[in-house]
């Protein structure tokens, strides 16, 4: 019963040496095209970047109290000239000043979700927070964002400053 263990040891020699003689094992697939409409990021990756905003700060008479309520008697802090940023994400960019914190806060904030508008019927305080407008536009991730954040009462307020350094850097 000895002589019959050479014989499979031998033809898996002969497979092994037969397969290792059928070509290169390197295997190389060629590179995923570039979608025509793609913008390049900053990475070089030609993926366009997940976000991409563009933000617009003013302070304008028109963000008064949405209520009959008088303005709190706490002033807030406005900005004195207008602010005009861009915000990228993934990696984190733009001519923002704190573009990581930024980036941090829109995440906590719930992304794309952090823009959207308070429903009509919610009940809001009137308190009002200050004459700020922030106009944001762009996409984050695959959503698009077209709005305008103001702090004319309680729930207007609260999306403001949900998005931390987003708005506030």
């Amino acid at each position: 019963m000895t002589a019959a263990a050479p014989v499979p040891v031998a033809l898996l020699a002969a497979l092994g040496l037969a397969a290792a003689g059928c070509g290169p094992s390197e295997v190389r697939t060629p590179p995923e095209p570039t979608p025509a409409d793609a913008s390049p990021s900053s990475s070089g990756t030609g993926r366009p970047a997940e976000t991409v905003l563009t933000i617009d700060i003013t302070t304008v008479g028109s963000a008064a109290p949405s209520g009959a309520a008088d303005p709190s008697p706490v002033p807030s802090p406005s900005p004195t000239d207008p602010k005009h940023w861009r915000l990228t994400c993934h990696p984190a960019g733009g001519d923002h000043p704190a573009p990581e914190a930024a980036c941090a806060d829109l995440a906590d904030a719930g992304g794309a979700e952090a823009f959207e508008e308070v429903p009509e019927n919610s009940p809001c305080t009137f308190i009002y927070g200050g004459p700020q407008v922030a106009r944001v536009q762009g996409h984050v991730g695959g959503e698009s964002i077209d709005t305008e954040l103001t702090k004319a009462d309680g729930c207007e307020m609260q999306r403001y400053e949900d998005l931390g350094a987003v708005l506030a850097p």
